[in-house]
């Protein structure tokens, strides 16, 4: 039986550096090249189906959009920037939330820096309030079946629901981008949805949202495509459902 020589295999790995020594020095700088973006795809992988694939290639891809992402998911000044409102028109600047929008209590969530997807990492909600809130969906779109209708997400995962436009033409600031759909929630009860860019603003300035990370980037999604924060509470379940109805209301305007 042969004895294992560790000098022996210095000898023959130094031959081979000096064979191959591009190869060798790739392979190095890849090593801890991995060991940075292992945490990165970990989370993304952690945050669940959505979107993108839920794989190495989602993750990808979801890095490469980055460049284009806004600078910032949380300022307001994006809606003061000249000619902003004209894809909107005639409704863009209208306020559909029927009542004041009271100061969200606390801080605002975390919610992890990828493009995609996009979900809180505190504060979640559970399956009962993820199940409630799309059961609000249900009924908004039975009382209004001319209008609305709920099927499957074309922005999340096929497992999502979602609340769609049903009648046409659509808006224009909907056809491109989302084809109709106005709402969605997330597993964790945190959700998407298209406000006026009144509402939107508002909703931002009190602590309630953020804009998605290519919230009017390219005319892929409106720019008024914000994230609304899990309710917590009773009270914040109710000012949730203010919300949907002022999405329902800002993108029907007009159709009656």
């Amino acid at each position: 039986m042969p004895t294992w020589n560790p000098s022996h295999l210095s000898s023959s790995l130094l031959i081979h550096v000096k064979r191959h020594p591009i190869l060798f020095t790739s392979a190095v700088a890849i090593v801890p090249l991995v060991a940075l973006a292992m945490p990165s795809y970990r989370g993304f992988i952690d945050l669940g189906p959505g979107g993108l694939p839920h794989n190495v290639f989602g993750w990808l891809l979801q890095g490469a959009l980055r460049p284009l992402a806004v600078k910032s998911t949380v300022d307001q000044s994006v809606f003061k920037k000249p000619g902003i409102s004209s894809s909107y028109e005639p409704h863009g600047n209208t306020r559909f939330l029927q009542e004041p929008l009271a100061q969200r209590r606390g801080e605002r969530p975390v919610i992890p820096n990828y493009v995609a997807p996009q979900r809180q990492a505190t504060e979640k909600g559970d399956e009962a309030l993820f199940n409630r809130m799309n059961n609000y969906l249900s009924d908004v779109s039975s009382r209004h079946p001319e209008a609305l209708a709920v099927k499957p997400s074309g922005l999340e995962s096929r497992d999502i629901h979602a609340l769609w436009l049903a009648s046409t033409p659509l808006p224009k600031y909907l056809a491109k981008g989302t084809k109709g759909e106005i709402v969605h929630v997330h597993t964790e009860a945190s959700s998407h949805m298209i406000l006026s860019l009144a509402d939107a603003e508002e909703a931002m300035a009190k602590g309630w949202a953020e804009l998605h990370p290519l919230s009017g980037v390219m005319g892929w999604i409106p720019l008024s495509y914000v994230m609304i924060y899990a309710p917590r509470d009773e009270e914040e379940f109710g000012i949730w459902t203010k919300f949907v109805d002022a999405a329902v209301a800002f993108t029907t305007a007009g159709q009656h």
